[in-house]
């Protein structure tokens, strides 16, 4: 018996203490009588009473778990690191497009990665709103890239775009 594990075979019982494997259930009994164990002054000092053997762990038993079982609390689920990217990006489309499509990549990369971790990442809600934001970008992007092109073409037509409108 020890309070730390000596090798191999070394169990921890449920007293906190560590027994070797050579002892085996009911060599070591209990002291019914603690008085017995410590007489009084002057009498000769008995050798001590072995603890008491509470068996190997297993099934029913205390010790360790099985291997397998669950213990403690689950894992806590993260957030996707590029759900968070793909959320970022997207607001930065307005930096010639290359930001709106790194947020499309990264979202639907994202969502793919959280579906796949059975619950252990998080994170869906930002990577589909990179990736709404992302289209939204590339759809504002066009749609500045037409007016410009226009009210350019329309003041090379007509010649008035340049010209001082005070009077």
């Amino acid at each position: 018996m020890s309070d730390v594990s000596q090798g191999p075979g070394w169990w921890k019982a449920s007293d906190g203490k560590w027994y070797s494997p050579d002892q085996v259930p009911g060599t070591a009994a209990a002291v019914a009588d603690p008085a017995a164990t410590f007489p009084g002054p002057g009498g000769p000092a008995p050798a001590p009473a072995p603890a008491p053997w509470y068996g190997p762990p297993g099934a029913g038993s205390y010790g360790y778990p099985s291997a397998g079982a669950p213990y403690g609390y689950p894992p806590a689920s993260k957030n996707n690191g590029l759900a968070i990217a793909s959320l970022v990006c997207s607001f930065f489309f307005w930096v010639y497009g290359v930001g709106a499509v790194l947020a499309i990549v990264f979202g639907f990369i994202a969502r793919s990665q959280i579906k796949q971790s059975n619950g252990t990442q998080k994170g869906e809600g930002m990577a589909l709103a990179g990736i709404i934001i992302g289209f939204a970008g590339i759809v504002i992007g066009i749609v500045t890239v037409i007016v410009v092109v226009a009210v350019v073409h329309h003041c090379n037509q007509t010649g008035n775009c340049l010209t001082n409108t005070t009077y």
